[in-house]
C-alpha cells in the first residue's frame, strides 16, 4: 500500500533566495527514503511543498496522479489525507492534552464514535510509548515525548505515506 510521489522541475525560492532549483525525483510506493543535507539546505521546505503548504514557483508535484501544484484546494484537501506529517517540533496543540491532540485528525476527518476514537487513540499511544501520558499537555512533558504524541498524531488516520522532518531530532 502507498502513493508515488514524483517532482519534475521543482523550483523554490524565497525572495531573491533560491531554496533549490530544477529538482526532479521519485519516492517509490511502499518505500522509506530519506532526503538528507545540512542544516538550512531546505528540506523542511521540500517536505511542506510534498503537501501543499508551500507552492514552488516551477515544476510539478504529483502524489499518485494528482499535480497539487495545479488541483483545486478541494483536491488538496483530499490529498492531504493521505499523509501523516511529524513536524520538526511536534506541532502540538499547546492548550490539548496529548489526547486530544492525537484524536484531532479523526474528530476532524472521520466520523467515528468517541468510543472508537478513544480506542484508536490508546493503541497510537501505546505504540509510541506515551500511554499513562494522555492528560498532560505538551508544556509539561520533554521535547523527544512532543516528538513521540506528534508521531502518534501522525499515524492515527493510517496515512499511505509519511513525512518526518527532522527524525532524529527531540
Amino acid at each position: 500500500m502507498g502513493v508515488e510521489v514524483r517532482t519534475e522541475g521543482v523550483t523554490k525560492s524565497f525572495g531573491s533566495q533560491r531554496i533549490w532549483q530544477d529538482v526532479s525525483l521519485t519516492l517509490p510506493s511502499g518505500e522509506v527514503s530519506a532526503l538528507l543535507g545540512p542544516s538550512g539546505t531546505g528540506k523542511s521546505v521540500f517536505l511542506k511543498s510534498l503537501i501543499g503548504l508551500l507552492r514552488p514557483e516551477r515544476g510539478s508535484i504529483f502524489i499518485g496522479d494528482t499535480d497539487i501544484t495545479t488541483c483545486s484546494n478541494k483536491e488538496l484537501y483530499e490529498i492531504r489525507k493521505l499523509f501523516g506529517v511529524l513536524f520538526q517540533d511536534g506541532a502540538l496543540f499547546g492548550s490539548m492534552n496529548l489526547f486530544d491532540n492525537v484524536a484531532f485528525p479523526l474528530r476532524e476527518h472521520t466520523k467515528k464514535s468517541e468510543s472508537d476514537i478513544r480506542k484508536i487513540v490508546m493503541e497510537k499511544l501505546e505504540l509510541t510509548g506515551l500511554l499513562g501520558a494522555e492528560t498532560k499537555l505538551p508544556g509539561e512533558i520533554s521535547g523527544g515525548m512532543r516528538k513521540r504524541a506528534g508521531l502518534a498524531r501522525a499515524l492515527v488516520l493510517d496515512p499511505q505515506i509519511i513525512l518526518v522532518d527532522e527524525p532524529d531530532s527531540g
